[in-house]
């Protein structure tokens, strides 16, 4: 028997929807063990709980959802995380007693979930059919992009973050770029009664956008240049920039893995628009004139599209390219 205590907050707020998945679950097999349509892939059971059994394959994925886990991790997180999965098999059977399973909010969130899951899957089983690009397309890669590989360096900046009205923009920005040290500038703030934040930091050439890269390519040590931010601007100032190149073969296995999501982004792109061009979409209620409105403006020579406000399913196509594209090159 699991003791009270052990329910942890994050069981708790995930109870009753892990409940309803339960209760569905239970409900299609007519709440029955029928041997005869478990899952051979499901693999062997860890653990019982009342009589319901937890597989290593639900086990697994559980692991995955913990900080990106692997399901070959030591006993004793997989345990730990076993332990919850107890813990919230516990609180869904208690759930299934209570009825929530034919609560209409629960029903609700439950389809969602399975909506999102079904197209999340389709979505990434068309990123799956990407093939590696090939040796050529690797290597010109690299030749295109020297600053990141054969001229790549490692900046050490002193970064300010200056909070600042938009009309004092300009006049931080031009004494930013006279000041000639960090000390200078923080004094100059401190004086004008601006705010700021200031940290070291360090970053490859290769982390940093182009447009910062092209700027500090201009500065020497102890320069400073100016870039935009929500609150205001950012200074950067240049501490030292150490000489740090990457071969080609260094370099190979993360531009395979950026092109190869950069592939994958494409063909989710690409699917998504074939797909709802190729739909019938209807529609109804306060959203049929924004609709109409919509229409009109897309037919209408020099007004702009916005794209990504009228297609609800572009989340779950970005969502879905975005986690194949988490390395930039030349990161690893």
């Amino acid at each position: 028997m699991i003791r009270s205590e052990r329910l942890t907050s994050r069981v708790r707020t995930s109870a009753i929807a892990l409940a309803a998945m339960s209760a569905v679950l239970l409900s299609a097999c007519g709440q029955k063990k029928d041997a005869e349509v478990v899952d051979p892939s499901a693999g062997e059971v860890v653990a019982r709980v009342n009589g319901d059994e937890i597989s290593s394959a639900q086990l697994n994925i559980a692991l995955q959802k913990q900080r990106a886990m692997r399901p070959d991790v030591g006993d004793a997180a997989s345990k730990q995380v076993l332990d919850q999965l107890i813990d919230e098999q516990i609180v869904a059977q208690k759930a299934v007693a209570a009825k929530l399973d034919k609560d209409p909010k629960v029903l609700q969130q439950l389809e969602s979930a399975r909506r999102d899951i079904l197209a999340r899957r389709f979505i990434e089983q068309a990123a799956e059919t990407v093939a590696k690009p090939p040796e050529d397309e690797l290597k010109k890669f690299y030749d295109s992009r020297p600053a990141m590989f054969a001229q790549r360096k490692v900046y050490t900046l002193q970064r300010l973050d200056i909070q600042v009205p938009d009309e004092r923009r300009a006049e931080v920005d031009a004494h930013v770029r006279s000041l000639k040290t960090s000390t200078e500038l923080t004094d100059w703030l401190k004086a004008q009664n601006l705010h700021f934040n200031t940290r070291q930091e360090q970053q490859a050439s290769e982390q940093l956008a182009p447009a910062i890269l092209d700027k500090l390519a201009t500065l020497k040590e102890g320069e400073s240049t100016v870039l935009p931010s929500q609150f205001g601007v950012s200074a950067l100032t240049l501490v030292s920039a150490a000489v740090a190149p990457k071969t080609f073969s260094e370099a190979r296995g993360a531009i395979e893995q950026f092109l190869t999501a950069q592939g994958r982004r494409e063909v989710v792109i690409g699917l998504q628009k074939t797909l709802r061009e190729g739909a019938k979409i209807d529609y109804e209620g306060r959203f049929a004139a924004a609709a109409a409105a919509s229409a009109a403006s897309a037919a209408t020579p020099g007004l702009p599209i916005a794209t990504a406000a009228s297609n609800p399913a572009a989340p779950a196509a970005s969502s879905a390219a975005a986690s194949a594209a988490q390395t930039s090159p030349a990161q690893k």
